[in-house]
């Protein structure tokens, strides 16, 4: 492809990724072979919090004045599905696994130097025992889709690299802070939006038959790296915004629908 891989936490940042117009034709365009090399490299440069001191899972009550005034709507809703899915509370994956939601907002640069390494907007459970980072996207407003689902899986799979490579470190603060006890593995990546984004997207007159291109190359680095994708939609989600008193709250149950079922209707 035209679209040279040096690392993949700069992949994802890559303008071409983003654009309506061109994120389908880029995805068909990416070689598995070459991701598998970046993510090989990403893994082996990650950041190592432990031995900087730092913890991954920080204090979060989801009702601080900074996050519950924030104008992005992503972390909103992180927080409002964190208060849903939270302390023993799941919900069911299309594939009829469970889903609980762990933390929010996971930090993974572990010094001044690693600018630009961002944090995971949600991490949880996958029944139970296997370690799953969640993506998440919105659609800002009726005129603008948002972020390209392609930036969002290549985003998540960045994330995966780092987790994979502290996964010893982290699966040690699932024992210790929430007495959880994980498979040291690949994590499950998770691409996760309201159902509006994703119909915005399988509409978009611009973006063409982007989803084909999209679902095989999740499907062929699944195969060579192990890491399994589902791109869910957040059926008739509700969420009410937060504020400095309040958290952000979902009003409605949550109900997931695999993307692949909207792109055929």
């Amino acid at each position: 492809m035209d679209l040279p891989i040096q690392h993949l936490n700069e992949l994802y940042k890559d303008p071409r990724v983003n654009q309506v117009s061109s994120f389908g034709r880029i995805a068909a365009g990416i070689s598995p072979a070459d991701i598998v090399e970046s993510y090989a490299r990403a893994r082996e440069l990650a950041p190592r919090r432990h031995l900087h001191g730092k913890d991954y899972f920080v204090e979060h009550s989801g009702s601080n004045a900074r996050s519950a005034t924030s104008n992005r709507k992503e972390e909103h809703l992180a927080i409002a599905l964190m208060g849903a899915l939270h302390s023993g509370n799941s919900t069911t994956l299309p594939a009829g696994e469970s889903l609980e939601i762990i933390d929010y907002q996971m930090p993974l640069k572990a010094r001044r130097s690693d600018a630009g390494v961002g944090k995971v907007d949600l991490v949880g459970l996958v029944d139970r025992d296997r370690f799953a980072i969640v993506e998440l996207k919105v659609r800002p407003n009726s005129n603008r889709p948002g972020d390209t689902p392609l930036r969002a899986f290549l985003e998540a799979l960045a994330y995966c690299a780092i987790v994979e490579a502290n996964a010893t470190d982290i699966a040690g603060e699932l024992k210790n802070s929430f007495n959880r006890q994980i498979k040291i593995a690949a994590p499950i990546l998770l691409v996760m939006a309201p159902q509006d984004y994703w119909t915005g997207y399988l509409g978009h007159s611009a973006a063409g038959e982007w989803w084909p291109m999209l679902r095989k190359l999740a499907a062929d680095i699944a195969e060579l790296l192990g890491i399994r994708s589902q791109f869910v939609a957040l059926r008739n989600i509700e969420l009410r915004m937060g504020t400095s008193e309040t958290p952000p709250r979902l009003s409605s149950d949550i109900s997931l629908l695999e993307v692949a079922e909207l792109a055929h209707q």
